[in-house]
């Protein structure tokens, strides 16, 4: 009896033994390449993982910040590069199909990718995976939104039942992609701010891949042409299902103050006109936005004689937009350079007399007095050819430069030849007129003439056609200094020099003696046209 029960629970063990074996063993259905070219919309992604180089990794896509979803533009087209754990020796199945799933509003479709659309490279061995670098030639494709599948059912080197971080088997043998951003990452590039500036940082966010330079290397999708922007890739994760490359623009404030490089493009525009290309090849776009907030500082020499406020140099949205970021207990300094000495100095250390250098940001206003020593100081530089610029510095509560503006220019105006409105000699007695004589200009003191040209110059003086009321009419002439008689119809040379120059004219009126009656209190006036001529000073070449 007890013999019989032995053998009894002994064939019962080996039949459960051998059912339990045979059901681990058990392959169950096949899966085919078509279940996902059924498939209505897009897939829950295959998140692959890198347990270690001797551990079994898990076979999915790698998304973080050493393996970035990419694009390269090649002469072939545009090609998507993924990092794909798979099975170490996966290029010797033959039973790789490539899809990909495409969506554009609320049309969706699978798309069917030959072997020749897709190349696999492998990166880094592993123990008994690899790293595997896919690549998709995306020429041809246009959409919203893509999502690639790898299918691959060999027994010896392709995919499992069910794969990824999930253990997702909604399709067997198959390793599905995030969702990607395609033809519209440039519509979703967010729009810089009217006044960008040193000191700014800007953050976003897009569902697109990162860029790959065509020798490999990775690069950031975004350039500017100012060199104060430095962007950065910060991150690329899967959200939802979707792919998310994050970015984050700083500025430099070391690079602030490259003043030919950051000065504004026309003296009517406040700040520098800075161009962002978004460089990615599947949805390029380029915008302009103005960075710095400050407009050239223009005048004409006789503003000079005017208090001059610098208010309206700064872009009224600026201090709003500054003090937002920044806080509002915030101070400001103001700099001064030349082209011939670009370091910028603090304008208060030279010229003091300027008001508002430096105080509480938004509350006061760099002004400059009349007869101003810093605007007559950039008249005389301007004269020489040679360039003034200014710069504002923003300061928090513990002295830390925190923002800067742009450079400008502080351009004042100057004619290249001045000459007085009018010589006065007054009053002609009797005695003079009749008996001739020379007379002296009663205005003497503004009887000047100001050239300002570089290299050699001349100025040459002629009468006007002799009017009823002409000088000339009294046999008389005028001269400058000693210089020949005026003439009308014949230049004559009145002064001549090198460089900017004033020159008092020492003009006389000569008389030679009238004898003939005059009405009284009539006035006697003449014409003069002035001439300048230059020639550039020559160069050490010539």
């Amino acid at each position: 009896m007890r013999k019989q029960l032995f053998t009894y629970q002994l064939y019962l063990l080996l039949f459960f033994t051998c059912g339990l074996i045979y059901f681990i063993f058990d392959p169950g259905p096949t899966a085919h390449a078509a279940d996902i070219t059924t498939a209505k919309d897009f897939a829950p992604w295959t998140e692959g993982r890198h347990n270690g180089k001797f551990t079994r990794n898990i076979y999915g896509y790698m998304v973080d910040n050493k393996n970035i979803i990419n694009e390269t533009n090649t002469s072939n087209g545009i090609n998507l590069n993924f990092q794909v754990m798979a099975h170490i020796n996966w290029d010797q199945s033959t039973n790789t199909k490539y899809y990909l799933l495409l969506k554009s509003g609320a049309t969706f479709k699978v798309l069917t990718l030959t072997s020749n659309q897709v190349t696999r490279t492998k990166v880094e061995d592993y123990s008994k995976t690899a790293l595997w670098n896919v690549t998709v030639n995306m020429s041809g494709i246009n959409a919203d939104q893509v999502q690639l599948v790898l299918f691959d059912d060999s027994n010896s080197y392709g995919f499992w039942p069910t794969n990824g971080v999930a253990d997702n088997g909604t399709y067997p043998y198959t390793l599905i992609s995030p969702v990607i951003d395609w033809d519209r990452p440039a519509s979703d590039l967010p729009k810089l701010g009217p006044q960008t500036y040193a000191g700014q940082t800007i953050t976003f966010t897009l569902n697109a891949p990162d860029l790959r330079n065509s020798d490999g290397t990775l690069t950031d999708a975004l350039r500017f042409d100012n060199p104060v922007f430095i962007p950065n890739l910060t991150s690329q994760q899967v959200v939802n299902n979707v792919l998310q490359s994050s970015y984050k623009i700083t500025t430099d404030l070391n690079q602030a103050e490259q003043i030919q490089q950051l000065l504004p493009q026309t003296d009517t525009a406040f700040g520098h006109q800075t161009t962002l290309n978004y460089q990615l090849p599947s949805s390029p776009t380029t915008q302009t936005f103005q960075y710095g907030g400050l407009k050239n500082l223009t005048l004409t020499s006789t503003e000079l004689a005017q208090t001059i406020s610098t208010k309206t140099n700064l872009a009224p949205d600026f201090i709003s937009q500054v003090t937002t970021e920044l806080g509002s207990n915030l101070t400001y300094r103001w700099f001064y350079a030349t082209s011939e000495k670009p370091d910028f100095k603090e304008l208060s250390s030279k010229y003091p007399d300027s008001q508002n250098s430096s105080g509480t940001f938004g509350q006061a206003w760099l002004t400059f007095p009349k007869d101003s020593k810093f605007l007559n100081f950039a008249t005389t530089q301007n004269q020489l050819g040679h360039q003034v610029y200014l710069l504002m510095k923003i300061y928090d509560q513990s002295g830390n430069s925190k923002a800067l503006t742009n450079p400008i220019l502080v351009q004042v105006t100057t004619p290249i030849l001045q000459v007085p409105d009018t010589i006065n000699f007054g009053t002609i007695s009797t005695t003079k007129l009749y008996g001739g004589g020379q007379l002296a200009s009663q205005s003497s003191a503004t009887d000047q003439l100001t050239v300002n040209a570089t290299g050699s110059w001349q100025v040459a003086a002629t009468l006007g056609t002799e009017s009823t009321n002409s000088i000339r009419k009294l046999n008389g002439w005028l001269s400058f200094g000693a210089g020949q008689p005026l003439h009308a119809g014949q230049a004559v040379t009145v002064a001549s020099g090198t460089g900017p120059k004033t020159l008092p004219l020492n003009a006389k009126l000569n008389l030679k003696g009238y004898h003939h009656a005059l009405p009284t209190n009539r006035n006697f006036n003449e014409t003069i046209t002035w001439n300048l001529t230059t020639q550039p000073t020559p160069s050490a070449t010539e």
